[in-house]
């Protein structure tokens, strides 16, 4: 019983690590080709990590907070140009 124990600990292991990576290399690729635009102020801006982290995911966009305006809105990631 305890070998079923340390292979469950190992597979959650892979799991959450698999997951991590996953989502580095997506900010990574974010923070290099992509921004979003507070549609009430028209504000560009890349969010620091740790609000891209923890804002609430939404379909394809984040419901996240303007650095200028203040105003908490959904946003979809834009192309840069």
């Amino acid at each position: 019983m305890e070998d079923v124990g340390k292979i469950i600990m190992i597979i959650a292991l892979i799991i959450t690590t698999a997951a991590i990576i996953w989502a580095v290399f997506r900010y990574i690729y974010f923070y290099k080709k992509e921004h979003f635009e507070c549609p009430h102020c028209g504000n560009k801006f890349k969010p620091k990590v740790l609000n891209m982290i923890f804002s609430v995911n939404a379909v394809e966009g984040k419901i996240i907070t303007c650095p200028k305006c203040g105003e908490r809105e959904y946003m979809e990631p834009k192309k840069d140009k």
